[in-house]
Parts: C-alpha cells; sequence; structure tokens
C-alpha cells in the first residue's frame, strides 16, 4: 500500500515538475558558437508581463490533463476499492488527478516576464519579450542580440 501511494506521488511530481524556465541569460545548445548579431538600441517604453507556456507538457492544452488523469484512474483504481469500488475509485481518483495536473502544468509554466518597446538609432520600432531577469528603465542604451531563436536584448 505505501509503495503504490509513494509510486503515485513520484509520477505525478515527475509530471507537473517538469517547467522549463527559459531566461535571456541561458542560450539553447543550437546558438552556442554561432555568429548573431548586435545593434544598439533606446528603451521607449517597458512593461511587467506573464509568460505562459514554457513547460515541456504544454505541447497541447490537454497534455498534462490526460497524462494525470490516466495515472491517477489506473492508481486509484489499484489502491482503493474491490471489485465495482475498483472503477469508482479510478474515475474519482482519475478526474481529480487531471484537474490537478493541468493547474499544476499551468501554473508551473508561467514566469513573469518585461515586455520592452525599443527604437533602433535608423528609427525602426521593435517589441521584445523576454524573462525578467533584467530591469530596464526608458531612455537606457541597451544591445538588441539576434541569434537563431529570436531576439533578446541585453546590457
Amino acid at each position: 500500500m505505501f509503495q503504490r501511494i509513494f509510486l503515485f506521488v513520484a509520477i505525478v511530481s515527475l509530471i507537473t515538475g517538469c517547467a522549463a524556465q527559459a531566461s535571456p541569460n541561458v542560450y539553447r545548445g543550437s546558438d552556442a558558437m554561432r555568429a548573431g548579431s548586435a545593434e544598439q538600441v533606446t528603451v521607449l517604453r517597458v512593461r511587467n508581463v506573464v509568460i505562459a507556456g514554457d513547460s515541456m507538457l504544454s505541447a497541447g492544452p490537454g497534455v498534462p490533463a490526460i497524462v494525470s488523469t490516466v495515472v491517477g484512474a489506473v492508481l486509484g483504481a489499484r489502491v482503493i476499492g474491490n471489485g465495482n469500488g475498483q472503477y469508482i475509485a479510478g474515475a474519482l481518483s482519475g478526474t481529480a488527478a487531471g484537474v490537478i495536473g493541468q493547474v499544476a502544468a499551468t501554473h508551473l509554466s508561467q514566469r513573469d516576464g518585461v515586455e520592452v518597446i525599443v527604437r533602433t538609432d535608423i528609427g525602426r520600432q521593435l517589441v521584445v519579450a523576454q524573462g525578467a531577469d533584467q530591469q530596464f528603465v526608458t531612455g537606457e542604451r541597451l544591445y538588441l542580440v539576434s541569434s537563431g531563436s529570436g531576439y533578446r536584448l541585453t546590457r
């Protein structure tokens, strides 16, 4: 009984704990050792935003719910009840695990970010959204770095 509960907790923790936190201070392996470009820009406006969907399980909106529902149903049916009670326990635990898994995955895939509107020296305006690892202020001169995975701002 204890082993089954431990297995259930371990699987749910594994499923919901897979949030990948991307950052402007972290380069992807495909961007390392490759030339990019950088140009100086001036910050026009900064606002805080929430960045969602960076979880490994966010490939589809229902993936966490489906996986946790199946795991919850199977484990619930095996741990609780006998005979027809197994089916009821499996259905109830599967439903609860699905809701909990989806809410946890949604919450874990969100992170704080900033949306920065910048102007290049030739007058072009761009909007860059990135993690809030660095804070910027209006009028500040920054570098707009372009690489294979997009744009990022840095000092």
